[in-house]
């Protein structure tokens, strides 16, 4: 028995933002196989090419973290008590929100050519983007689980909640994504801002210090407080380190906060980005 063709869905949203969102919605379940494709591609692109293969999904955030590690534990000589393990808790997720907000915002306008070619739901190139960082993210928990081995006494119980705030922050970077991606086709400025936020936000982040000396670094210069208070991705690191450095349960009430504040923002995310999507091969 022939399948039914799928409805496209790349035309002018129906009437009313509800109805657009639910068929947005709709739609980027019946594509899930193209966003794993997506997501899967792009995630293991240039490993044929690359003499250790997939083997560099482990290999760079673990560079990464004897980067920091040289600059911040050698260098700086400011090292926390089994520093490796307290410094990897943050950026690890970090790097995860980077890379997310990176290949997010160029998913649309790197794929400009496909889009005129065929006509599927823009909107699973971002969300596809957001599923290949959170690919790589997972392939970072390896280096750290070896850390372990070195801290034994540090791995408690309360890692097992790691999934709770992946989830939060899957909400919280999803919507910022789906969005930027739309104004990058419209503004090619964009990528190149987001880059050097992206930089100012991890020093604004407890990503290399702990959140208690960022809060009192920053007291004495304002509004940099008020911006580490209020910053989603800071308690958002910080929970990950409560977790994974401390043993401890973390703010609970914090994460709710931006749980609840980050699905509003999605649904207004999806519905300007299919509000916008005709437009999209004609600007590109």
């Amino acid at each position: 028995m022939a399948s039914q063709p799928l409805p496209l869905t790349v035309g002018r949203p129906r009437r009313g933002p509800l109805g657009t969102i639910s068929e947005s919605i709709v739609s980027l379940v019946r594509r899930r196989r193209l966003i794993w494709y997506l997501a899967n591609s792009t995630l293991r692109k240039g490993d044929g090419s690359s003499l250790l293969g997939n083997l560099w999904l482990v290999l760079d955030p673990a560079l990464q973290l004897a980067i920091y590690y040289v600059v911040i534990g050698v260098i700086l000589k400011r090292p926390e008590p089994a520093f490796p393990l307290f410094l990897f808790a943050a950026i690890l997720p970090w790097r995860w929100f980077t890379m997310a907000i990176s290949s997010g915002t160029e998913s649309v306008r790197r794929r400009g050519k496909v889009m005129q070619q065929i006509a599927f739901p823009h909107l699973v190139l971002p969300v596809a983007a957001v599923g290949a960082s959170f690919g790589s993210f997972i392939f970072g928990l390896i280096p750290l689980a070896a850390i372990y081995l070195f801290y034994p006494d540090r791995l408690t119980p309360w890692v097992l909640l790691t999934p709770v705030i992946m989830g939060i922050q899957l909400l919280w970077t999803l919507p910022i994504a789906i969005l930027l991606s739309a104004m990058n086709v419209f503004y090619r400025d964009i990528g190149n801002l987001v880059k050097h936020m992206l930089r100012l936000g991890f020093y604004l982040s407890p990503a290399l210090f702990s959140y208690e000396r960022m809060l009192n670094a920053a007291a004495a210069h304002p509004p940099a407080d008020l911006i580490l208070g209020l910053n989603p991705m800071a308690w958002i690191l910080n929970s990950y380190r409560d977790l994974f450095y401390f043993g401890r349960a973390p703010d609970w009430g914090a994460l709710l906060i931006v749980g609840f504040a980050s699905l509003p923002i999605t649904l207004i995310a999806i519905y300007v980005f299919r509000k916008v999507s005709p437009n999209f091969v004609k600007v590109l």
